[in-house]
């Protein structure tokens, strides 16, 4: 039940690098509308603090998904991709739909911020799969 550490840490900075595509260039402008912030200075931009979180929790995901590919045996690159999806739609999905309609966010940050971690999530389970640890 061994996992490769350096897949978690590629996978880890591939997702995050993945985040500065979709909300930097793919949803750039939706995103901004969506959660009400004007593009010259969103809040809280500029600290360390959230870039260091966002890695961090991104190599706690990356753990996870390697954690459950070791339980579950023998994990091809489509599979594992297919479980990244799954867990990032289902569980991540769907608590933050749940918390968005609380919160009464639009559907539109929904869909922005649920297909960017599904999405990533496909992603790390395809790198993380590919990239099985040796004797596993």
């Amino acid at each position: 039940m061994r996992v490769n550490w350096l897949a978690i840490v590629v996978s880890a900075i591939v997702f995050f690098a993945f985040g500065g595509l979709w909300y930097g260039v793919l949803f750039k402008s939706a995103w901004a509308a969506a959660v009400s912030v004007g593009m010259t200075s969103p809040p809280g931009m500029g600290g360390t603090y959230q870039y260091v979180v966002a890695v961090l929790m991104a190599f706690f995901a990356a753990y996870g998904i390697a954690r459950i590919f070791s339980w579950r045996g023998n994990v091809d690159v489509g599979r594992g991709a297919f479980i990244g999806l799954s867990m990032g739609l289902l569980i991540y999905g769907s608590m933050t739909w749940m918390t968005y309609a609380f919160e009464q966010r639009g559907p539109m940050l929904g869909w922005i911020d649920i297909g960017y971690v599904a999405i990533g999530m496909a992603i790390m389970g395809a790198i993380i799969a590919a990239w099985r640890p040796k004797n596993a």
